[in-house]
């Protein structure tokens, strides 16, 4: 499902310092709607499509304006060159890399200093265990080396102490809008696609426009800005048909609330679509978890987590990885980010709680990276895999 946005006149506005300004700007993106594409026909079709808004990002944002390369020229006026963030020791597990918290040279109360910041963290992260490659079958069936479709990259303390505890109050905030979240998955019962919520998870997109952006300025921020340059970044390495779209993403903030609210086994986006035009066309996730930082100080560290170490649960199990067969669990840690390929990697979420009240609860911000129209490519799900992890049971979508 997607949604345009008209290109304003504000894409050639530079960006400012003041809240106003911006404000005004991300007014040029309103006007959101969600509209349903024509079903695809890629032989998966019958496990239905995710009633999801894709959103164009901010038309201006590439014009070095809200979020924009560069960030214009009155976001840099009268400011020293950036220093690089201090890394707080070396990548864990071949993708936890990142660096820990800045040296915070940017100003976090102001936009061009938060958008700045994301750019940089961005520039920094270590996202090649995205791009490793590994032998798999073809459209033909026959064995080539390719992008590993079960590959992931977690990079931990992403955005620092400071911004990542501003976006948990603003999640927060949004919580009297959120509601039960759905999903959809083929039931073979009745030979239909089926709408079903998850249990115990609440869910809300975060939009564009003036009310949006006044309602959660910070993820606003956070989403454009991601957008623009982990897309760039990643087509910087990988092949053309993995190229992902600067200017469009669908994205949800979702909270499990703590009584054993957990995510099916399922795959984001089964099957895709035919064209540019049609189907689902989300190529990369990017989930972000806005926990208070240090939430899981003190447990094993990436590879080696374990959802049976930890009382709270809300564990993201990745199926098939490294091997077949192998479960890797990664614990929702507060400014955590995890990329992993949305068209192929089997995953769930384990039962989660909150035994110490609302700080525990599980929040996250995921972010689906559109596949570029002119050479992304998704790709038709495995029919060994869909066989081997979900049978004749109903498989969901995420």
């Amino acid at each position: 499902p997607s949604s345009t946005l008209p290109t304003h006149a504000a894409a050639s506005t530079t960006m400012k310092s003041s809240l106003l300004t911006v404000v005004t700007l991300a007014s040029a993106a309103s006007g959101l709607s969600p509209r349903r594409p024509p079903r695809s026909g890629t032989g998966h079709a019958v496990f239905g499509r995710t009633t999801t808004t894709t959103t164009s990002h901010f038309a201006f944002a590439s014009a070095g304006g809200f979020g924009g390369a560069g960030g214009g020229a009155s976001a840099s006026k009268g400011k020293k060159k950036s220093n690089k963030t201090e890394k707080k020791g070396k990548a864990k597990g071949g993708g936890g890399g990142g660096g820990g918290p800045a040296k915070q040279q940017n100003n976090l109360f102001t936009p061009a200093g938060r958008i700045e910041h994301i750019r940089q963290r961005v520039a920094e992260a270590d996202v090649s265990p995205v791009a490793k490659l590994a032998l798999s079958k073809n459209a033909e069936g026959q064995l080539a080396l390719d992008v590993d479709p079960n590959a992931i990259a977690v990079v931990d303390n992403f955005l620092g102490e400071e911004l990542i505890t501003s976006m948990r109050n603003e999640a927060e905030s949004l919580m009297p809008s959120m509601i039960p979240s759905q999903s959809t998955r083929w039931d073979e019962e009745s030979q239909s696609v089926v709408a079903y919520e998850k249990v115990g998870v609440l869910s809300t997109q975060i939009e564009g426009g003036e009310a949006g952006y006044k309602a959660s300025p910070r993820l606003v921020e956070y989403i454009v800005t991601l957008t623009t340059h982990l897309s760039h970044k990643l087509n910087q390495i990988l092949p053309d048909v993995f190229h992902l779209s600067g200017e469009e993403q669908t994205n949800k903030l979702a909270v499990c609330l703590g009584d054993g609210s957990y995510y099916d086994k399922h795959i984001d986006n089964l099957g895709g679509g035919d064209t540019a035009d049609a189907g689902d066309r989300r190529k990369l996730t990017a989930l972000l978890y806005i926990q208070p930082p240090g939430s899981h100080d003190g447990q094993p560290e990436y590879p080696n987590e374990s959802v049976d170490d930890d009382p709270r649960g809300g564990y993201f199990r990745a199926y098939d990885v490294p091997e077949e067969g192998d479960v890797t669990c990664i614990a929702p840690r507060g400014d955590r980010l995890i990329m992993f390929w949305s068209d192929a990697l089997v995953h769930d979420v384990s039962p989660s709680f909150a035994p110490n009240g609302d700080a525990d609860r599980r929040w996250a911000l995921t972010i689906w990276f559109i596949a570029d129209k002119k050479s992304g490519v998704v790709r038709p799900t495995d029919v060994e895999i869909e066989e081997r992890h979900f049978g004749s049971a109903s498989i969901g979508k995420g």
